[in-house]
C-alpha cells in the first residue's frame, strides 16, 4: 500500500512559514518515515496521524515520532523489497565536462533518446506520490544539462530530501543563486582541475571558489574521493587541504572495476599496494579524530571551522545507513529493495553497478510507470539473497563479522564471471578487513569525529 505525504510540499523560499514536510510509505511492516532530525526508522501505525499534523503545518518533534519506533517490523522476506525506494539516483543527462577514467556511467556524451525535463519532473511526482524518501540527482554532471536548476528546483519543491552529485566545475553564483538555499550538494574530487596534472602541492583553485559561493548562498556540501593508483599520494594532500580550509571530511572511496575503470585496470589498487594504501587511509581518518577527552567543538577556535563542518558532513547519511541496516536484517542487497538507479534514457536498474553492466534492468519508465516497475520489474534480482554467495563462509571478513558490501551481483560477474561470487578483489578484501578492524577499534576508544590540530 502506498500513501502520499500529505499537507503542503517544503517550499525552501517559505521555509519561515511553512515546516519541513516529513517523507513516509507504508509497509507491512509498519511506516517508514525520514524524520526531521534524518533519522529513517520503521514507526508504529499511530506516527501516521503524528506526520499527517505536522505535514499539515502543526510541528511534531523527531523525539515524539521516535517514541513509536518498531524495533524489530515483521516483513515478507520472499523478494523482499519496501513499498517505495527509499533512495533513488536520477540520471539527468550523460553529458559531462570531464572524462574521468574510472567512471562508473562511462560518463560523455548525452545517451540517444535521454528523457525530457518534462518526463524527469513527472518522475520526481511519482516519487513524491510513492513516498520516497531521498532523492540523488547526478549525471554525467547535472549542470551539464540545460535545465538543471530547474529540475533542482522542482525536487526541492516535494516531500523527499533532494542531494546533487556534481564534480563542482559548472556551478556559477547565477546557477546558485536560482536553487533554493539549503541545497546539499556532493562533490567529487577525482578530477579537481582537469587543466593539469595534479602532483605535489594541492590547490584546487576551482573546486573551492566553487565552495565558497555554496556557503555564501546558504548550502551545504560532502565531498569525495574515490581512490586508486593514480591518485592514492593525493589523497592525504586532498584531506589535508579541507582540513586546513575547514570543509567537511572527505568519503573514501575504492573505485572498483566497473564502468570505464574496465577499460584501465591498471588503475585498481592490488594487495601489493595494501600497507602503503592502508597507511595513508588512517592518516587521512585521524585528519579528522579527536581524543574521547577532546570536547566535540574543539578545534573550531583556530578558526578551523570545526562545527560548521559536522554540520555539513552529517546531513544526508541516516538514509543509507538506514538501507544498509535494512540489507544486513534480511540477508538480501539494498539494491532494487530499497535502493534503485534510473539512467537519462529512462532505464530503471537496481544500482549504479548493474547499470553500468546494464545487468537486471527491470522496465524504461517512457513504456511502463516507476510504480509498475518498482513492484513487478525486480523479481529476478529480488530472487537473489547473501545466503546465495556460498563463497563468503571461507572468507575472513564474514568470520570477523565485518560487514561486506561485496555481494554485489554486477561486481562479482565482473570478477569472476559468476554473479553469486566474491564482488571484490583481493586488494578490497584486505582494505575490508583492515578498515573493519581500524573502525571497530575507533568505537572501542570512543574517538569522535572533530579536526585533530596541528
Amino acid at each position: 500500500m502506498f500513501v502520499r505525504s500529505h499537507g503542503a510540499p517544503y517550499d525552501q523560499e517559505r521555509q519561515g512559514s511553512l515546516v519541513q514536510q516529513i517523507p513516509f510509505q507504508m509497509n507491512d511492516g509498519g511506516l517508514v518515515a525520514l524524520l526531521p532530525d534524518g533519522h529513517v526508522e520503521f514507526l508504529a501505525a499511530p506516527a501516521r496521524e503524528l506526520i499527517l499534523r505536522h505535514n499539515a503545518g502543526d510541528p511534531v518533534s523527531s523525539a515524539e515520532l521516535l517514541s513509536h519506533v518498531i524495533t524489530d517490523p515483521l516483513v515478507e522476506l520472499e523478494r523482499f523489497h519496501l513499498s517505495a525506494p527509499a533512495i533513488a539516483f536520477v540520471e539527468t543527462t550523460n553529458l559531462c565536462n570531464l572524462r574521468c577514467r574510472h567512471c562508473y556511467a562511462d560518463s560523455a556524451l548525452k545517451r540517444p533518446d535521454e528523457i525530457s525535463t518534462p518526463r524527469i519532473k513527472q518522475l520526481l511526482d511519482d516519487f513524491a506520490e510513492m513516498g520516497v524518501l531521498q532523492v540523488f540527482l547526478t549525471g554525467g554532471e547535472i549542470f551539464s544539462h540545460r535545465d538543471a536548476t530547474e529540475i533542482i528546483r522542482h525536487a526541492r519543491s516535494k516531500p523527499f530530501s533532494t542531494q546533487i552529485f556534481t564534480n563542482g566545475l559548472l556551478v556559477t553564483e547565477e546557477r546558485l543563486a536560482e536553487i533554493p538555499a539549503g541545497q546539499s550538494f556532493f562533490i567529487s574530487f577525482d578530477t579537481a582541475d582537469p587543466e593539469r596534472t595534479v602532483r605535489g602541492k594541492m590547490d584546487f583553485p576551482k573546486l573551492q571558489r566553487a565552495f565558497e559561493m555554496m556557503r555564501r548562498h546558504g548550502h551545504v556540501f560532502r565531498t569525495a574521493i574515490s581512490v586508486h593508483r593514480n591518485n592514492i599520494h593525493d589523497a592525504e594532500e586532498i584531506f589535508d587541504w579541507c582540513a586546513e580550509h575547514g570543509y567537511p571530511r572527505p568519503q573514501w572511496l575504492e573505485t572498483h572495476p566497473v564502468g570505464r575503470a574496465l577499460l584501465h585496470p591498471d588503475m585498481l589498487l592490488r594487495p601489493e599496494d595494501i600497507d602503503e594504501v592502508f597507511g595513508v587511509y588512517q592518516r587521512c581518518m585521524e585528519r579528522y579524530s579527536s581524543d574521547p577527552g577532546m570536547a566535540a567543538g574543539d578545534g573550531a577556535s583556530s578558526g578551523s571551522g570545526a562545527g560548521r563542518r559536522a554540520a555539513d558532513e552529517i546531513r544526508g547519511v541516516d538514509t543509507i545507513k538506514f538501507c544498509q541496516r535494512l540489507e544486513r536484517a534480511v540477508g538480501q542487497e539494498k539494491c532494487g529493495r530499497s535502493v534503485v538507479y534510473v539512467n537519462s534514457r529512462g532505464d530503471v536498474y537496481p544500482c549504479s553497478n548493474c547499470m553500468s553492466g546494464q545487468l537486471y534492468g527491470a522496465g524504461n519508465i517512457t513504456e511502463r510507470s516507476f510504480r509498475d516497475i518498482w513492484e513487478h520489474g525486480f523479481d529476478e534480482f529480488r530472487d537473489i539473497r547473501f545466503s546465495d554467495h556460498s563463497v563468503c563462509g571461507q572468507c575472513p571478513v564474514a568470520q570477523e563479522d565485518i560487514w561486506c558490501q561485496f555481494r554485489c551481483p554486477p561486481l562479482a560477474r565482473n570478477i569472476t564471471g559468476d554473479p553469486k561470487g566474491c564482488g571484490a578483489t583481493e586488494y578490497l578484501q584486505e582494505f575490508t578487513l583492515r578498515s573493519g578492524r581500524y573502525w571497530r577499534g575507533r568505537a572501542q576508544r570512543d574517538v569522535r569525529l572533530t579536526l585533530t590540530p596541528r
